[in-house]
């Protein structure tokens, strides 16, 4: 497992000091499982933050009793996995053999709430969307549709939650399987480098969706990933070039420039508003692009 880490942050050396954990069997299991877990999170996320982005006017609705005309209501249009079945060998709701024992109860407890959070904004969403096309809120004074509209919040909070929860209990064993697959790998640094940055982009966004954003932690991982960055673009610059990878590797650092960039420009009055969110999401939806051409 030994390898020249040097020019690697902390975080990459605590990375492959866990590997010890894991065995090369297991490393795929896992990684096909984080995969399908990522893959069933980001298409019921996608449907959620529609809702998310339609539920302030579902409130106002509510609030001042008057139906807005321009609702059309398709956050849900879209269909998702079913999580009780076979997703490419994988059951998500029954891990068998592809994690480690003693994980398995926690994360597939947080895998259902989180489904069960998904169906109940869903069905709850539908109930609203059918109460206001058939103007039922006529008969109730929108009593009923106050009740759908607080079940909407309360399980988008909790869809949030118990996403976060399950992507806290894979993400370690996954990033340690990737390295155990790694080991023997030329461009070993390299893949390590992007991805422990990668995760630290993700970090940040979790500080930036948290309905109270802390500067403090966020100013922090900023300067950790912008001294990444200064320090991973140029590793190994020749043998990836003699893998044909360094165009890729220097185009996820390049977006990681403009992603650190975005960052910086909206942290500089102490505040983040919603619609910078959603850039600075944007530009790591980029860096996700970049990180898969390259690896």
């Amino acid at each position: 497992m030994a390898v020249s880490c040097g020019k690697l942050n902390d975080k990459a050396k605590e990375a492959i000091d866990s590997v010890s954990s894991v065995n090369t069997e297991e490393s795929g299991s896992l990684i096909a499982y984080n995969n399908a877990m990522i893959d069933y999170m980001i298409s019921t996320g996608d449907r959620i933050d529609a809702a998310a982005n339609d539920y302030e006017t579902m409130r106002a609705m509510v609030s001042q009793k008057r139906k807005e005309r321009m609702f059309i209501g398709l956050a849900f249009i879209a269909s998702v996995q079913d999580i009780e079945r076979e997703n490419d060998g994988i059951f998500l709701l029954k891990p068998g053999n592809n994690l480690p024992s003693e994980i398995k109860e926690d994360l597939v407890a947080s895998v259902k709430a989180t489904s069960e959070s998904f169906e109940n904004t869903k069905n709850a969403y539908a109930d609203f969307k059918k109460y206001l096309d058939l103007e039922d809120y006529k008969d109730d004074d929108w009593a009923k549709g106050k009740e759908y509209v607080d079940i909407i919040e309360k399980n988008i909070i909790s869809f949030y939650d118990h996403k976060s929860e399950a992507y806290k209990i894979i993400k370690p064993l996954a990033v340690a399987a990737e390295i155990e697959l790694l080991k023997d790998h030329p461009l070993r640094e390299a893949y390590i480098a992007s991805k422990i940055d990668l995760l630290l982009t993700e970090e940040i966004l979790n500080i930036v969706y948290a309905e109270k954003i802390d500067m403090v932690a966020l100013n922090a991982k900023y300067d950790e990933l912008e001294a990444n960055a200064k320090k991973h673009k140029s590793l190994i610059a020749d043998l990836l070039k003699e893998h044909d990878k360094d165009s890729t590797y220097n185009s996820y650092y390049e977006q990681l420039e403009d992603f650190l960039g975005e960052l910086r420009k909206h942290k500089r009055d102490g505040k983040i508003t919603e619609s910078e969110v959603n850039d600075i999401s944007r530009e790591y939806k980029y860096l996700l692009g970049d990180f898969n051409r390259f690896v």
